[in-house]
């Protein structure tokens, strides 16, 4: 069964100079342009089609594929301007319309607006909306400590940034956890530092724990090999040489440091750190 303002996995069963027909399991055809294909189809390829509905509600499809589709949450530009509402460019030919109703601010010709893209079944339409609050935290999140999540980059506060997760819950990035440029609308992996009562979510930007040592003892160990078994960094070592080299925060680092010295394997001294004989 399609759905509207989703990718739709539909079967080609024409090929032609300027368009393409493909159908869905149950018999809807679509006619797609030619040019919207980056690579020319074959009868009975299965193709990714982007449906949703022209301005007579017609279910129309594109082989391109939008900047967000239903259900998800993105900065989007404003094209254009009216007291109807506005239109959105999401990478389509026919813009995307923010209802005057669904904007929380006045918006700009040109501004960049975080939105959620939702098909409404009032309008027949895919639609915008400003309101992401009533999109978001709707059930109570089940992750676990370190498990992997998309992140979209919404807003900073005082505390850090909040992040949308997964397109589905608010989460929050700590500004003392951060150790890398952050742009708004910028996605990106995340970890799950843990679920708190109200059901908001603590983020990281790297694996929590023993997950983050393994990986750090890695780039370390390899660093002093390189290096002939001796590295002028210790726990005492700036910050900021320590993310430039490890691209670590300094806990993560001493933390990863004293693990190598209790197995052994290094030795720290006022200069640096050595690689133990049976290392070397």
């Amino acid at each position: 069964m399609i759905e509207i303002g989703k990718i739709n996995k539909l079967t080609v069963q024409s090929v032609g100079q300027k368009e393409v027909i493909v159908v869905s399991d149950e018999g809807e055809k679509f006619n797609i342009p030619s040019e919207e294909f980056s690579e020319a189809p074959q009868e009975g390829d299965v193709v990714k089609i982007f449906l949703y509905k022209d301005a007579d509600k017609k279910t129309i499809g594109s082989a391109k594929i939008p900047l967000a589709i239903a259900g998800e949450f993105e900065f989007l530009p404003v094209v254009q301007v009216s007291s109807a509402g506005a239109l959105l460019d999401w990478g389509l030919k026919r813009k995307l319309f923010l209802p005057s109703k669904e904007q929380t601010s006045k918006l700009t010709l040109g501004g960049t607006y975080l939105v959620h893209v939702f098909y409404d079944h009032h309008t027949e339409q895919v639609i915008a909306s400003m309101h992401v609050d009533d999109f978001l935290d709707l059930d109570k999140p089940t992750y676990k400590r370190n498990d992997e999540v998309d992140i979209l980059f919404a807003k900073e506060t005082d505390l850090g940034y909040k992040v949308i997760v997964d397109d589905a819950y608010w989460g929050l990035v700590y500004h003392s956890e951060i150790f890398e440029h952050i742009d708004f609308a910028m996605r990106t992996k995340g970890y799950v530092k843990s679920v708190r009562e109200d059901g908001k979510l603590d983020v990281a930007l790297q694996p929590q724990g023993y997950k983050v040592v393994d990986a750090i003892s890695e780039q370390i160990l390899d660093e002093l090999r390189r290096r002939n078994g001796y590295l002028p960094m210790n726990d005492k070592t700036d910050a900021d040489i320590i993310y430039n080299t490890f691209g670590c925060s300094k806990k993560a680092f001493k933390k990863t440091l004293g693990s190598l010295y209790r197995q052994r394997i290094i030795i720290i001294g006022d200069d640096g750190i050595r690689l133990t004989e049976k290392k070397g």
